[in-house]
């Protein structure tokens, strides 16, 4: 089966489902059934395509859909609980866009503070290993792993705002919000850099 012959099935599958979420009159329930749906498409479309490079395009396309909707499905959830809880769709989508700028500021701040430390590490690096102190070295090496943990802990919390908030964009199609979940986007890459750099400093670090 040729790839664009894989992904028409799977767009068209995926507009057929979800003119049938129309008839849905509980908005939550909808949302979770969307999610569901659009994930189940989705996955399947790729799994599709992935599969077909061994010639087992079925296959894979079952397998991307049970992955696809479970995942949507989580999604759809989290969007319609948090929906839930405002008394308007306004408000729910004010609060969302809220959500993420707060996060990506966060992010920022944190991006440019452990920029930082990676420079003061670099310098601390050279002149440890100018001067032969290796138990300097070893400090210095600890000082990342510490550093490591922590950025973990800050990725962990971008990508999760990034999956929330491209729920609702999927729903919602808001373009603030579009913009927002873009910035978090550059913020966790720029993250996955710094992280980087402080795995090039560790492998230099040879103690």
């Amino acid at each position: 089966m040729k790839t664009s012959h894989i992904k028409l099935v799977a767009s068209i599958t995926l507009v057929t489902m979800f003119s049938g979420c129309t008839n849905i009159k509980d908005d939550g329930t909808r949302t979770r059934t969307e999610g569901a749906l659009a994930g189940t498409a989705i996955g399947a479309g790729l799994g599709a395509i992935i599969g077909n490079q061994s010639g087992r395009a079925w296959e894979g396309a079952a397998i991307g859909a049970v992955a696809g909707g479970l995942t949507g499905l989580a999604v759809g959830n989290h969007v319609a609980k948090k929906k839930a809880g405002y008394a308007s769709k306004e408000a729910w989508l004010d609060a969302c866009i809220s959500s993420a700028e707060k996060v990506n500021a966060q992010t920022v701040a944190y991006n440019r503070n452990l920029s930082s430390r990676i420079k003061t590490l670099e310098g601390k690096i050279a002149a440890a290993k100018a001067s032969g102190n290796k138990t300097e070295l070893r400090n210095i090496k600890q000082s990342i792993a510490t550093m490591k943990q922590e950025s973990n802990k800050q990725l962990g919390e971008v990508n999760l705002e990034i999956k929330e908030q491209s729920g609702v964009v999927s729903e919602t199609g808001n373009a603030t919000l579009t913009n927002r979940v873009s910035s978090l986007k550059s913020s966790q890459s720029t993250l996955k850099q710094n992280q980087q750099r402080l795995a090039d400093l560790s492998n230099q670090i040879d103690v």
